[in-house]
């Protein structure tokens, strides 16, 4: 058909808003995990997933001939992608969408050798020009690459060659839990917005298996103008995954609305040095909402007081506004005080149910 203007697909969001779910990490048997491409699809449809990506280590998998088979073709869409991951581990990220090649070693992979971070963030996108590059787990033991490269973790003032920030967006969470690599990640991610770099965040479950570590916790969503109904504008999410139209969740909706006519990945003019936000929190009736905080160019102020309730779905519902007598930007956080077990299966490092994962929610900036 014509070619469609993407600003305007993206901006229209804001009027007609469909919140589409992505988990874009996962894998299969195809590298490290545990079950197949079939039960790989059914978890993620099972879980509400709207779009699954494949992410298997160096090697591109094909999920559609099996949601066909399956039929699923209406029920969740795919997009293929490969999770880079350098011979030495250093480095992990993931390149979405990418073609696959069947005639080509690993389904059209690139080839990872001893190469630097900036050099395999340029051979992916020199065999995909439209993929994203998203930067995974940066914080996890030897395979963060925030940690192999020494980041500095106070303001991300400096780290070891030959480190590079040419990602378009990074792992938030990884997992459904909130503290440990991931906050440390989401506090990288503050200092980095601070220093002027305009990385946006995403969710992933990087689900291996499927008990345990469901596929879908945690997830993006993304805010855009057409749902996702098994075909999928795939320019078009990545366009707002790029810009920053998406919040992660374990569990917690959030809706933020910036003096009525901006939202999450947008920039707008703060008048008078104020900005009005609109805020509304939503989840299912067994979700826990016990603080609602911004996030103010990296500091979290004191949580908001908890309004506008209904007592079921609706956690929170409020007016806030916020002084910005200079440029900055403002996120919203989310955090639930009783644990998602057993909704969730991924039980605490010390196996109690009742300290395994909390709800949690973080959106891109404004």
């Amino acid at each position: 058909g014509e070619p469609r203007d993407l600003r305007f697909t993206v901006d229209r969001a804001l009027e007609t808003p469909n919140l589409v779910s992505i988990d874009p990490h996962m894998h299969t048997q195809f590298s490290d995990g545990s079950v197949l491409i079939p039960q790989r699809v059914q978890s993620a449809v099972a879980e509400g997933i709207d779009v699954v990506v494949s992410a298997d280590h160096n090697t591109i998998i094909d999920y559609g001939p099996d949601i066909t088979r399956l039929g699923l073709a209406g029920e969740i869409a795919f997009i293929p992608g490969v999770e880079v991951t350098a011979r030495t581990g250093s480095i992990h990220f993931n390149s979405l969408p990418v073609t696959l090649r069947p005639g080509e070693p690993n389904g059209g992979a690139i080839s990872v050798r001893d190469e630097t971070p900036a050099k395999l963030f340029a051979l992916a996108r020199g065999k995909d020009p439209a993929s994203l590059v998203q930067l995974n787990h940066p914080r996890s033991g030897t395979l963060g690459y925030f940690n192999n490269y020494d980041l500095d973790p106070e303001k991300a003032a400096f780290a070891k060659a030959p480190f590079d920030l040419d990602f378009d967006v990074m792992e938030a969470m990884n997992g459904a839990k909130f503290e440990g690599d991931n906050h440390r990640s989401i506090e990288d991610w503050f200092h980095l917005l601070n220093r002027g770099y305009p990385i946006r965040i995403v969710g992933s479950s990087d689900a291996h298996g499927i008990n345990g570590g469901e596929t879908g916790y945690a997830r993006t969503y993304v805010l855009m103008a057409e749902p996702a109904t098994g075909t999928l504008d795939q320019a078009a999410l990545v366009a707002a995954l790029k810009k920053g139209r998406a919040f992660v969740s374990n569990g917690p909706i959030v809706y933020v609305r910036a003096d009525r006519k901006a939202t999450f990945g947008d920039t707008i003019k703060a008048k008078k040095g104020r900005v009005d936000l609109d805020i509304e929190v939503t989840g299912a009736p067994w979700l826990d909402i016990s603080e609602v905080r911004l996030v103010v160019n990296g500091e979290r102020r004191l949580p908001l007081a908890v309004k506008g309730s209904d007592g079921r779905t609706v956690k929170f519902r409020d007016r806030v506004r916020v002084e910005m007598p200079r440029d900055g930007w403002i996120a919203v956080e989310i955090l639930g005080g009783r644990s998602l077990y057993p909704v969730i299966q991924q039980r605490s490092g010390n196996g109690r149910p009742e300290d395994a994962a909390f709800p949690y929610a973080l959106t891109n900036p404004i």
